[in-house]
């Protein structure tokens, strides 16, 4: 009996532009992180909604190859190293269709049961991210890929540091899916790419992006005024924390005298020592003696939006 499969299968190569108009046409499983606002990568869902409109991020292509490089590497630590009697077959593209709006790239995939692989590689210094099971937003990116599969379990294997490799098998979360993972996905690919309407700015850097109103004032409510007062607080705070760092600072110098080093117990735990200063250059100067080169060489950056707060009642 042949077994009817929740996805069509879509025969493009892997980064040529048949394949990434294929990604334009519905969320990606590893775009779903960052639409639901669970990026360890700092993607957002503003991210994936300018990718659809044919506006990438920049992106580091060392960091896609070596991706690509590692997966023989792992997949033959699965056969060699993992302990499974397992054939991997190679990846593919996969559009679900029951939610035709999301897709899934499968890194490898073995049959009885049919399953999807993931492989990931890690720094060393971000390996700690695995110590308690796969990151958030690695999870989501699978879960996704189950619910296009239609798959009960998924396979994780991630090379740590270049001589550590750790497998993880993820469980299908229905509920997951369907109340939260879905609604989410559906919503921002009906409400925003289709309608064309972004997503709201979710970072500081975003906000820069939107147009203003030069001198256009909205009246707060409770919600807001409570913010704009924990920011002041948190500021306040900050600036607090910095003065009593400054006087902790002085404190230690005066004890330290001429030396550059305390140590404790053989070990060092603090050195304080000059540096070479920065290098400056004098503009003014520079502006009257050669004021062609300064006009040539003067670049204006993007201007950006400055949050100031005034909470001084003003006196009757």
């Amino acid at each position: 009996m042949l077994r009817t499969l929740p996805f069509v299968t879509v025969d493009v190569t892997p980064d040529t532009p048949a394949w990434e108009r294929e990604r334009r046409g519905s969320v990606g499983a590893s775009e779903v992180a960052a639409v639901m606002g669970l990026s360890s990568y700092g993607n957002t869902a503003l991210d994936v909604y300018k990718h659809k409109q044919g506006v990438d991020r920049d992106f580091d292509p060392l960091l896609a190859w070596i991706g690509h490089q590692s997966e023989p590497i792992i997949e033959a630590w699965v056969h060699q190293f993992a302990g499974l009697d397992v054939t991997l077959s190679p990846g593919f593209m996969a559009r679900s269709s029951q939610y035709p709006f999301l897709h899934a790239s499968f890194d490898r995939v073995s049959d009885d049961p049919f399953i999807t692989w993931q492989f990931k590689t890690a720094h060393h210094y971000s390996g700690h991210h695995w110590d308690e099971g796969i990151p958030t937003d690695i999870r989501v990116q699978v879960q996704a890929e189950m619910a296009v599969a239609g798959t009960q379990r998924a396979a994780v294997v991630v090379w740590i540091g270049g001589r550590e490799f750790r497998l993880f098998w993820e469980p299908r979360d229905d509920r997951f899916i369907n109340e939260h993972l879905i609604p989410s996905i559906r919503g921002f690919w009906e409400d925003n790419v289709l309608a064309g309407v972004p997503p709201m700015p979710s970072t500081i850097a975003e906000l820069n992006e939107v147009p203003v109103d030069a001198g256009t004032a909205l009246e707060a409510d409770d919600t807001v005024m409570e913010a704009i007062e924990r920011r002041a607080v948190l500021l306040a705070d900050i600036q607090a924390q910095k003065a009593e760092a400054d006087a902790l600072q002085v404190a230690i110098g005066q004890w330290l005298g001429g030396a550059d080093t305390i140590t404790r117990n053989g070990r060092n735990v603090l050195t304080y020592r000059y540096q070479k200063g920065r290098m400056g250059l004098d503009t003014s100067a520079l502006r009257q003696v050669h004021p062609d080169i300064v006009r040539e060489f003067t670049t204006q950056g993007q201007p950006y939006r400055v949050m100031r707060t005034n909470l001084k009642e003003k006196s009757l």
